[in-house]
């Protein structure tokens, strides 16, 4: 074996040697170079984009290179079979050497270490380091190896995940002037069996008014228990709404029509709850070779999509966030700064998660759940939605109501072409009892972005059949709306067009649902024209920074044809806002005014002008914040209001409270609001309160409790889910909830304060944990503390001498200065030093005199002699202080102890 610097230098010089000849007429090799031109084997390091295959025979010359045994380097690399049966043969046969582009160690040039791979399958490139001793492969890009190992479509569920009952509750209060209003609401999630929760939703409602009684409602939306099955399928079985369905945890049905009301029964279908986003998000893939670390710019044309920071080798760009569509993507490769090479690569990305996988369905049945307390023969209903191209879905749903029948068939488009963006859905319905209805909605998005909407619904409501809960609507509606930046503002017109047809309600008097109708009701006079609303608008909005306060404004105008039982109406009008705002922060505090100003003239109104001034301050601190606000408003005719309100969040929840004053010129009134939002849960770990308001799943945060019962303040900050970050205390345990079905990630680390008396640091710090939870599962992350107090002082005996060269018993440290001095650190907060001089045996207190934030200064401390048998257990018992004090010959009556270092 030749080592790679004799070989590089003797095959430099031969090389020297051959083109000194040749340019002296090709004179003969000079004698002992013979060997070096006519070739030699060298054993190199074969490698492919940074990917090292070992070292491997290969028989160089001063015009080429040759793998003596190629096939089972290609099979170190791990590439395909393919891929060796084209590749041996071009390995095989002598390839140009081209070592003028390897790079230089000291100073390399910008691009070196790259050849463009071949657009031959069979052939390939490579570059002889001399140098390093390496061979660097170059093949086509259809046999490169994949960057990254290929992502499993579906998230996997953490698998340490616990089974808990998480509760997330809000309470609300409101009152005035002779009447209340209370209302509870929660949600809860059981988890059970491995893949299974019981879910439920509640809400309870009173309402009292003076002099009329008071009203109490208990309803419990949801209460289920669902299991996953394969993370594909899923069964639901209790009482359960629609709202599921239109959501990934049951497969994105976007039924607008079809009547899917409350029921209790069974659900059988598939979800896309476990569906890895990030991987259906990415487009065509995008590979780019680098032979150094480098910046790598993706444009679409000259517009920048997306900056890269990759290290050398084969890279897979992530394209999650480049818009849809199919284009073509200039790569431009920056090394040290400098623009290298730029590759252009197809790129084809649909947005739509309408691919062959994506088939989903359900079927449910059971007994519907209505206000009008009558017993239904009950209900059957189904969905199917199928991709029919990468852009466009359909989607056919079914239900059978009380034996009457209806279908809807839908069909959702998208097309992407270049920025420009076109979505579009199309609905049909029809139903056994002569219901009909069409829905259809466009929309556009580029610099300008417009929707129009439009629906027709011809159901039960149209024969004046309102108590049944298949009874479909009686309305047309069309909307229209468009709008586009412009000066640094924005402008938008709209355009809406309703026209609803009821059964008179004011004349009957009767709550929708609750007393319900006398069958067959007869419709009253000019109710079968229905009531038309029109209304046209446009406004032009901008906000922009001036002086260190922030100016939003608004201007706009309005027309209005409201068709009525007295006659049409008309109402036209314009309006212009100014709000001005500023913030002034402090390190303890923030504080925003406001001042507002609105003016409106109606064609049937005198012009009316009103203003508002308010102002807010906030206090924060690590687990939360209290507010303070206030605003008073005015108007020209004559009415004026005036709030107070508080809000804050602790560790126990969020709470706002509101109390406002009304007056006009004949009358006043004063009302106030209060709410409250919090979250627990109860596992094998105990209780866990939080503040934040989750869905379904949650993270369980303990913090360490010290020994030392004086250390308190800041220990850690959490932050979970890109929210807030959270700064817990020692010894303090947090509910932080989570989305479930969700990929989050939860990161704790250090925390600075000025009030520990010790230096805190969290084992394992930044590493952060990826969590994917299920309803139910709840998350344990118990927060580890390392400790430190630092001592530093000197020690004397009673005579005052400096005990220099004494040992510490404390802990393994360093021994004492020739002045005695000494710089501790402890895991525990110790009130004695104990020492060790020779064969001297000495305590001394730790009398703090000042502290220097995490630094103890105890000064000069007076030690005592102290007896083997008084020297505290704990340390009696270490290996080490045993050795120290037999080889004082004071360990002999000490109990020896197993293990240790010594």
């Amino acid at each position: 074996m030749h080592t790679p610097y004799l070989s590089c230098s003797r095959l430099a010089m031969a090389m020297a040697a051959v083109l000194a000849c040749a340019a002296a007429g090709a004179r003969p090799v000079p004698a002992g170079f013979e060997d070096l031109v006519a070739g030699q084997t060298e054993q190199l390091d074969v490698r492919l984009m940074g990917r090292s295959a070992g070292v491997w025979p290969v028989f160089v010359t001063p015009d080429g290179v040759r793998l003596l045994d190629p096939e089972p380097v290609l099979t170190a690399l791990e590439l395909s079979e393919e891929a060796k049966a084209a590749l041996v043969p071009a390995l095989a046969a002598t390839l140009p050497r081209n070592g003028h582009l390897a790079c230089d160690n000291v100073a390399p040039d910008s691009g070196c270490g790259y050849l463009a791979p071949t657009d031959d399958p069979t052939s390939i490139g490579v570059i002889h380091d001399e140098n390093e001793g390496v061979l660097n492969l170059f093949p086509a890009r259809q046999w490169l190896p994949s960057a990254s190992p290929v992502r499993d479509r579906y998230h996997r569920p953490n698998e340490a995940a616990q089974n808990a009952l998480l509760h997330q509750q809000m309470f609300n209060i409101s009152g005035g002037s002779g009447y209340m209003s209370l209302s509870a609401m929660g949600t809860g999630m059981l988890g059970v069996f491995r893949d299974g929760h019981i879910g439920v939703d509640w809400s309870y409602n009173r309402q009292q008014q003076r002099g009329r009684g008071s009203r109490d409602t208990l309803s419990f939306n949801d209460l289920y228990l669902r299991n996953d099955l394969a993370r594909k399928h899923y069964v639901q079985v209790g009482r359960m709404d629609r709202r599921n369905l239109s959501s990934a945890e049951g497969g994105n049905f976007a039924f607008s029509m079809l009547p899917l009301d409350r029921f209790e029964g069974v659900r059988f279908g598939t979800t896309q709850a476990y569906l890895d986003r990030a991987v259906i998000g990415q487009g065509s893939p995008l590979t780019v070779l680098l032979s150094r670390n480098a910046r790598v710019d993706a444009y679409d044309g000259q517009r920048l999509l997306q900056s890269f920071y990759l290290d050398s080798g084969i890279n897979d760009l992530d394209t999650t966030r480049f818009p849809t569509g199919s284009y073509l993507v200039n790569l431009r490769i920056f090394e040290d700064g400098v623009l290298v090479r730029t590759e252009d690569a197809p790129f084809s990305k649909s947005g739509a998660t309408w691919d062959e996988d994506s088939r989903q369905w359900f079927v449910q049945g059971g007994r519907l759940i209505t206000h009008d307390e009558r017993d239904h023969r009950g209900a059957l209903q189904a969905g199917l939605r199928l991709p029919l191209h990468p852009n466009l879905a359909m989607t056919v749903g079914s239900a059978i109501v009380d034996n009457i029948a209806y279908g809807e068939l839908r069909l959702e488009g998208r097309k992407a072409l270049g920025t420009h963006e076109f979505t579009g859905s199309s609905a049909m319905l029809r139903g056994d009892d002569g219901s009909r209805g069409v829905q259809q909605q466009a929309t556009y998005r580029h610099r300008v972005s417009g929707t129009v909407y439009h629906q027709r619904m011809r159901g039960g409501a149209c024969r004046g059949n309102y108590i049944n809960p298949e009874s479909l609507g009686c309305s047309d509606a069309l909307s229209a709306s468009l709008s586009t930046p412009l000066a640094g503002g924005n402008l938008y017109f709209g355009y809406t067009r309703r026209t609803t047809y009821t059964l008179g309600r004011e004349q009957n008097l009767l709550p929708w649902f609750d007393d319900g109708l006398p069958p067959g009701a007869p419709w009253r006079p000019g109710d079968r024209e229905g009531q038309l609303t029109r209304t046209l608008q446009a406004n032009y909005s901008r906000s922009f920074q001036w002086r260190g306060m922030s100016l939003a404004t608004r201007t706009g105008a309005f027309t209005q044809h409201t068709g009525a039982s007295q006659g049409p109406r008309r109402d036209n009008g314009v309006y212009v806002n100014l709000a001005v705002s500023r913030v002034v922060r402090t390190p303890m505090t923030t504080r925003q005014d406001r001042v507002g100003l609105d003016l409106q003239h109606g064609r049937e109104e005198q012009p009316r002008a009103g203003y508002r001034i308010g102002r807010t301050r906030r206090w924060e601190w690590g687990t939360g914040y209290r507010e303070l606000g206030g605003e008073f408003n005015g108007r020209s005719n004559g009415q004026n209001s005036a709030s107070a309100s508080v809000r804050q969040q602790d560790d126990y929840g969020a709470t706002a409270a509101t109390a406002s004053h009304y007056r006009s010129r004949d009358q006043g009134e004063t009302s106030y609001t209060a709410t409250h939002t919090s979250s627990f849960a109860v596992g094998r770990g105990g209780l866990f309160w939080g503040s934040e308001y989750g869905s379904g799943a949650g993270v369980a945060v303990q913090v360490d409790t010290p020994e030392d019962i004086e250390l308190n303040g800041h220990a850690a900050e959490v932050r979970v889910a890109g929210a807030r970050r959270q700064t817990l205390r020692f010894g303090q345990r947090r509910l932080l909830p989570l989305s479930s079905y969700t990929l989050t990630r939860a990161e704790v680390q250090d925390v600075s304060a000025h009030d520990v008396a010790a230096a805190v640091r969290v084992e394992g710090q930044g590493s952060g944990q990826s969590l994917f939870l299920p309803p139910g599962k709840l998350w344990m992350m118990p927060i580890e503390l390392d400790l430190t107090y630092t001592f530093i002082g000197s020690a004397h005996d009673d005579e005052g001498v400096a005990l220099h060269g004494a040992r510490i018993l404390n802990a393994p440290l360093p021994a004492l200065g020739n002045d005695g001095g000494f710089i501790a650190d402890f895991p525990q907060r110790e009130k004695t030093l104990y020492l060790l001089q020779e064969n001297r045996l000495m305590e001394c207190p730790l009398q703090v005199r000042e502290r220097r934030s995490v630094v103890f200064m105890v000064g000069a401390v007076r030690c005592q002699p102290l007896a083997v048998d008084r020297l505290p257990s704990k340390i009696q018992q270490q290996a080490r202080v045993q050795r120290l004090l037999r080889e004082q010959a004071l360990g002999e009556q000490l109990p020896s102890v197993a293990g240790g270092t010594l």
